[in-house]
């Protein structure tokens, strides 16, 4: 936030909060879309309509909302609106719209990076997005990378506005929407398959792997140790691998975000082999 924001904030809420609170207001907050997320501390919960409401007539955005944990299977957030309207925004970046409601549906500024590397990872033939949420990764590699992409949501929420991005990019030929378990696929074999998720993705990699054409490029997310990332995620990826028979690389892992104190959100890039 720049600092004149800060110090207009900051005067408009002087009169009604102490000086420890002022000092505890948040100098950074996410925007998504035209919706302000603020994370408050306990400090500011019981002004944060009036903190909500000077960073609304400050700032300008649709909507402030307060900030909180995603949850669930479903990787749902309880996102509070606070101060405006309406919940739903269109965001856009890298060429992409995405169309959501932020009191059902998360969206990570801080994975903006890697939706971008997705994209321009040459087409290597038919993408399985297993967790594809709104779009986060199938419509820019639909849309930069002209890839062909099944995209797999079992969330019907996430599904509906799934379906919304695909309209809104003009990608309806090249985006294939399931609103079904991704444990439940059936279909053509993929030559690269993404596997955004977080927790248990782990369980999930039986699955992956039988999907798995000849050759494959698998992205494989989780949470693990900052320090020991790179093994963490070979730790998981190889011996479920080894157990399906089939012959896998890791070729590269990278810190997407951190995550929690001492654990980061990290991504390794799997190349798999199968012989007949």
């Amino acid at each position: 936030m720049e600092q004149r924001h800060y110090a207009r904030i900051a005067a408009l809420l002087s009169p009604w909060l102490s000086p420890e609170e002022v000092a505890a207001l948040p100098r950074r907050y996410e925007c998504v879309g035209d919706i302000i997320l603020l994370s408050l501390p306990p400090i500011l919960h019981e002004h944060r309509d009036a903190v909500a409401k000077a960073y609304y007539d400050v700032l300008a955005p649709a909507a402030v909302m307060e900030k909180a944990p995603v949850q669930g299977e479903y990787r749902q957030p309880g996102h509070t609106l606070l101060c405006g309207s309406r919940t739903t925004t269109v965001h856009r970046e890298n060429g992409v719209a995405y169309e959501l409601d932020l009191s059902r549906l998360m969206f990570s500024a801080g994975n903006i990076a890697e939706r971008i590397r997705m994209a321009h990872v040459p087409d290597r033939g038919l993408t399985l997005d297993m967790f594809a949420g709104i779009g986060y990764f199938s419509l820019p590699i639909a849309k930069h990378a002209h890839s062909r992409v099944i995209a797999l949501e079992k969330n019907p929420v996430s599904f509906g506005y799934l379906c919304k991005n695909i309209a809104r990019n003009r990608l309806e030929g090249r985006v294939t929407p399931l609103n079904i378990d991704c444990r439940n696929y059936v279909g053509p074999p993929a030559r690269r398959i993404i596997m955004g998720y977080v927790h248990t993705t782990d369980e999930y990699l039986p699955a992956a792997l039988s999907y798995a054409d000849e050759r494959c490029l698998l992205h494989f997310h989780q949470t693990v140790p900052h320090d020991t990332f790179f093994d963490a995620l070979a730790d998981q990826i190889l011996p479920a691998a080894n157990s399906a028979g089939v012959e896998a690389h890791v070729v590269g892992a990278r810190v997407i975000k951190k995550y929690a104190p001492g654990v980061v959100h990290a991504v390794a890039d799997v190349e798999l082999t199968k012989h007949s």
